[in-house]
């Protein structure tokens, strides 16, 4: 997974608008949740993605 991009539709993250809806505390660092322009819900820990609602042919990842 491209840890700098959606996986859905490839926007880079750098350039989403707002901040994380969602933001805690987790043993590997910081975990929030984002929504990526596409719609698809992104989960970044320390701002690498680690899994998205809709991949690129629609199935679940998160």
């Amino acid at each position: 997974m491209e840890a700098n991009k959606c996986p859905r539709c490839a926007w880079p993250l750098a350039e989403l608008p707002g901040s994380a809806t969602k933001s805690q505390r987790v043993s590997q660092g910081r975990l929030e949740y984002v929504r990526c322009l596409c719609g698809s819900w992104l989960a970044r820990v320390d701002g690498v993605v680690i899994g998205a609602t809709k991949s690129q042919l629609g199935s679940a990842r998160l």
